[in-house]
């Protein structure tokens, strides 16, 4: 694996940059993937948007889907998938059932398989074919993972957008050696690329496992590291065990800190907030994973399987070891 991050604040930079390298594999023999890789609405499916348009006015065929979000304001609604080939649009992805439920989310049947035709009639025609995106459902053997295999094994440049959270896994899974990766930080309007704010939620969405820090019955904390379910906004969700000692805990110091840890970039994120229990059973479902059936066998309704809401207040991030570092107001981010 070779990576590459963006230092410019441009994000069609980024986007030229990985039209180039794209390029630059058609020559070539084998046409390794390209990984294209960010956190939660960092701009994953733009900057694929903008390489499409590059190769396109290059006159390199592509094709694939990429599913862009729709938005209500700041909020995402909604997921269409576009065939990059035909241009031709369809909904995705729902708030409300029916459909596999991903997230919180509902995938529409008919939608995937149009997704799968797109990507399947891409690898006999085109040059290069896009997957938006590579995320949980595929690495369980679902979504587009059957997709990504016969792409994988075609002569067809694969591009790739992947969770950051995801990358070492998506790569051994699908056997992506010598895949070039290419880091994409989340930026709103409001606040400069590179900003603190801006590098504190990149480690958050990039971290999978944090570590919650909860006040013990003896006066000592505890820590242990939970699954990061769902983000909205400053706010985390963690599934739990209704009977765990953490609970017992949080009922008595709802105060609670979530570390999360870049080791392979020496950053650290620090999110404090308030921790709720919270018996939702939409969401239960929604973000159910059969893995935990271990811990909770009456699936998603089962009496101790419980969620787990930290609003966050305030923060910390450090960046490398000799780099910038200060305190996040989460309220206002």
């Amino acid at each position: 694996m070779t990576p590459r991050k963006s230092t410019d604040d441009e994000a069609g930079s980024l986007a030229l940059e990985v039209a180039r390298a794209i390029q630059a594999k058609l020559g070539g023999s084998p046409r390794t993937p390209v990984l294209l890789a960010g956190g939660i609405a960092a701009g994953k499916t733009r900057t694929a948007e903008e390489v499409a348009k590059h190769l396109q006015n290059w006159r390199i065929s592509v094709g694939g889907i990429l599913a862009p979000r729709r938005l209500q304001g700041d909020v995402t609604v909604g997921y269409n998938v576009v065939d990059l080939e035909t241009h031709e649009e369809r909904s995705f992805a729902e708030p409300t059932p029916p459909g596999r439920p991903v997230g919180r989310f509902f995938v529409r049947p008919e939608a995937l398989r149009f997704a799968r035709d797109a990507i399947h009639r891409a690898i006999d025609t085109c040059d290069v074919v896009f997957v938006d995106e590579v995320g949980r459902w595929e690495l369980d053997g679902g979504g587009h993972a059957e997709s990504v295999r016969e792409l994988v094994a075609s002569s067809a440049v694969p591009v790739l957008l992947v969770r950051e959270a995801f990358i070492e896994h998506v790569i051994a899974s699908f056997d992506l050696r010598g895949a070039e990766v290419f880091h994409i930080a989340a930026r709103r309007p409001d606040r400069p690329a590179g900003s603190l704010a801006d590098a504190f939620w990149t480690i958050v969405d990039a971290t999978q496992f944090p570590l919650l820090v909860t006040l013990g019955e003896d006066g000592f904390p505890d820590s242990r590291p939970m699954d990061l379910v769902e983000r909205d906004g400053r706010t985390l969700w963690f599934p739990t065990s209704l009977t765990s000692r953490k609970v017992r805990e949080i009922g008595a110091h709802p105060k609670v800190t979530v570390l999360f840890v870049d080791t392979d970039r020496f950053h650290y994120a620090v999110f404090q907030g308030i921790a709720h229990i919270v018996d939702d059973p939409e969401r239960r479902a929604r973000v159910w994973r059969e893995e935990w059936r271990d811990d909770w066998p009456q699936g998603p309704r089962d009496p101790d399987y419980i969620l787990l809401r930290v609003d966050g207040v305030r923060g910390h991030v450090l960046r490398g070891p000799a780099e910038e570092s200060g305190e996040i107001d989460l309220v206002e981010t």
